[in-house]
């Protein structure tokens, strides 16, 4: 069955798409069968980083025209599949659970090896409920502090989201739900939700331990200047495990380049077009390390 990667990011502008194309270029040219798909339902331009002024097929066509997947998958000029996402469509950034698991449930039974699926910013329950289905969760942030800390957010409400989704079929644990989906009410840290699920229901305790050791995110750091930036992996290694009880695996770094924007304004896919070997190396490693533990 095919192998689900997603990327996430707290929030815009940190280069997740750019991460995210380049990542599933890697993947291909070391010969794995790979589909890169544009999850952003809202504003989708992950065409651009692989060749593309525009994607004429995407999900929309799939969930409301009812095309075959097959009908569009798009062959691209960096040489790996691709399938659009949605823009400036009304109602497309909102679409069923029903829908979310015709995409997830469809892509998985694909002939691929991998997926490399580039979500939207933020913290709609879509974009959680992809990045929670995938075989491997990726963030990707930079140095910034708003970064940092949208992107502890994020990670937190995805965990905070899978350990309601637990939950919530328990009458004993409705309260505790209710409160993991609300942002003003929310815990702290994961051990006030199981002090609070041990006072509502003892047996769902071990459960929840369970679940949160098995949440396995990596961690990529992009646009570095400076190598004291590396700190701020072992920053959020540290608070991830301190107040979620998680370890974070730290795939690596991709260097700052004015390139990069040199060769997305030329739709260029960079990892074929760019003299920067440097750069092309670090998403070779993070590509292998991704894999590798799927």
């Amino acid at each position: 069955m095919t192998k689900i990667i997603a990327v996430a990011s707290g929030k815009g502008g940190v280069g997740k798409s750019f991460f995210s194309a380049n990542l599933a270029i890697s993947l291909n040219n070391k010969g794995f069968n790979t589909l890169l798909v544009d999850g952003d339902l809202g504003g989708a331009n992950l065409h651009n980083f692989v060749g593309l002024k525009v994607a004429n097929v995407g999900i929309y066509e799939f969930l409301k025209n009812k095309l075959d997947i097959k009908e569009i998958i798009i062959k691209t000029p960096a040489k790996v599949d691709f399938i659009g996402g949605a823009s400036d469509i009304l109602g497309m950034a909102h679409i069923t659970n029903y829908e979310k698991l015709k995409i997830i449930n469809t892509l998985k039974r694909l002939n691929y090896n991998y997926v490399v699926m580039d979500l939207g910013a933020g913290t709609s329950y879509n974009m959680l409920d992809f990045f929670n289905f995938a075989d491997k969760k990726v963030i990707i942030l930079n140095s910034e502090p708003t970064s940092i800390e949208n992107s502890y957010g994020f990670l937190k409400i995805s965990l905070y989201r899978v350990i309601e989704k637990l939950i919530k079929n328990n009458p004993l644990l409705e309260k505790v739900a209710v409160r993991l989906k609300s942002r003003s009410k929310n815990y702290k840290r994961v051990e006030d939700i199981l002090e609070d699920i041990k006072g509502y229901d003892s047996n769902y305790v071990d459960k929840v331990k369970e679940l949160i050791s098995s949440y396995r995110v990596g961690l990529v750091l992009n646009m570095l200047k400076f190598k004291k930036e590396l700190n701020v992996f072992f920053g959020f290694e540290t608070v991830a495990r301190k107040y979620l009880n998680i370890q974070i695996e730290k795939l690596g770094f991709i260097p700052f380049d004015t390139e990069i924007q040199e060769s997305l304004k030329r739709l260029e896919p960079f990892y074929y077009y760019s003299d920067n070997r440097f750069i092309k190396e670090r998403f070779d490693e993070i590509s292998d390390k991704v894999i590798s533990n799927m």
